[in-house]
């Protein structure tokens, strides 16, 4: 049982996907042209359906929906269990054209080409410039797939779009942004340098009150203090907020930028994408900022 377990999926789940693959209609099953394209890393699942191709299986499908929301992803999407081990025994079965995942995280692309040719992609490296490696994969996944036209249509709309956000914030007071999402109910999850966040701001020309270079992903675990070392910057808190008693709490309250009323949320954006969460974080930061 541990070995099924850690193949991401029970027996009993295992048997329900390939039934609900079976049943699915022609229509569901349908890819672009004759590409069977399983994907095991979000970033590059959102790439692909950017590229207007959609996914035979991606890996922690249901999840995806919640956490990266859009692009979305169709109905029939097969699931293959956790991204950072995947249901092997399932993946084989799909026989599918080409396998899409991240270099150097979860598994190895050693294990993967014996199922199917097997692109792995880096996205957060040493260098520390996420959105230039989304943009890169992007590039690649489009020549893989001869969608060349799709890709250079997206980095159009993608950068008339930036430019777009950018010049709606010209008004904007210059306040530097602490962005945040709260790991627990004291913990918060702090975007600086070396996050796709990061590269985001600097498209669109706004300063980031975190300097800190943090993690592998560019963000730093801190407690509440945290806020309150960045006394004169915004608070942008990406859903969901605070607990009802915290943000009640006098030591909530006593923060700068809650007691000058400087705080704004935004919907769930995905700090692990591609080019499409940062189109989407882009769109949303740019929205919430214009009634700040």
């Amino acid at each position: 049982m541990a070995h099924v377990e850690r193949l991401g999926l029970s027996r009993r789940s295992f048997s329900a996907a390939m039934l609900a693959m079976l049943a699915m209609p022609r229509s569901a099953m349908a890819q672009t042209g004759s590409d069977r394209i399983a994907v095991l890393d979000w970033p590059w699942a959102e790439t692909l359906l950017a590229l207007k191709i959609a996914p035979l299986a991606v890996a922690e499908a249901g999840l995806y929906r919640k956490r990266v929301v859009t692009p979305a992803l169709p109905d029939g999407t097969i699931d293959l269990g956790l991204r950072s081990w995947p249901n092997i025994e399932l993946l084989k079965s799909l026989r599918p054209d080409l396998i899409l995942t991240q270099a150097n995280y979860g598994i190895s692309a050693a294990i993967l080409e014996p199922i199917a040719p097997t692109l792995a992609l880096p996205l957060f490296t040493p260098e520390r410039r996420p959105l230039h490696f989304a943009e890169a994969g992007l590039l690649d996944i489009a020549t893989r797939l001869a969608r060349e036209p799709q890709a250079e249509a997206f980095l159009a709309s993608f950068n008339a779009e930036l430019e777009d956000i950018r010049q709606s914030l010209s008004g904007y007071d210059g306040r530097p942004l602490l962005i945040a999402k709260f790991a627990d109910d004291r913990m918060l999850d702090i975007y600086g340098p070396g996050s796709l966040f990061q590269d985001v701001l600097d498209r669109l020309g706004l300063a980031n009150a975190w300097i800190q270079s943090g993690n592998h992903w560019g963000f730093s675990t801190a407690g509440l203090d945290a806020i309150a070392r960045a006394p004169e910057a915004r608070l942008v808190i990406i859903e969901p907020g605070p607990s009802s008693s915290l943000a009640s709490s006098d030591l909530w309250k006593a923060l700068p930028a809650v007691r000058a009323d400087r705080v704004v949320t935004i919907p769930p954006t995905w700090v692990f994408g591609g080019m499409p969460s940062a189109r989407r974080f882009a769109a949303v930061l740019g929205k919430a900022l214009a009634s700040a």
